[in-house]
């Protein structure tokens, strides 16, 4: 095959790829991925994507850990470990107090919503 190019992924020649936005839980597995020693082309292959984009996520390694570190909901979790049953109690009345509003015709707002959760 002299002359030809190896194409990869099953790519037709000539085409470009759409651009299309990564989760960041797509960005960690692939980052895991790497991490266990996969090819790259693996897995650049299994998620469609060129091999420039993996690369470019390998650099940003420290950075996607990080942010998500900082967006696990650390608040919340000590909120349901002090008032569990208390707060899951008024989380299912305000849910049916919030279901029933419309029947009575009474738009909610965010307001609203909060002044029903401090009197429950």
């Amino acid at each position: 095959m002299s002359g030809s190019k190896r194409k990869s992924c099953g790519d037709v020649a000539g085409t470009a790829k759409k651009h299309q936005a990564i989760t960041m839980e797509t960005k960690v597995k692939i980052i895991k991925r790497v991490e266990r020693d996969e090819k790259m082309v693996d897995i650049t292959c299994s998620y469609n994507m060129n091999h420039s984009t993996t690369g470019t996520l390998l650099k940003k390694e420290d950075k996607i850990m990080e942010h998500v570190k900082s967006a696990v909901p650390r608040i919340s979790t000590i909120i349901l470990k002090k008032c569990g049953k208390v707060m899951e109690e008024m989380e299912k009345l305000l849910s049916v107090w919030m279901q029933d509003q419309p029947q009575h015709r009474v738009p909610l707002s965010l307001m609203l919503i909060q002044e029903k959760a401090k009197n429950l």
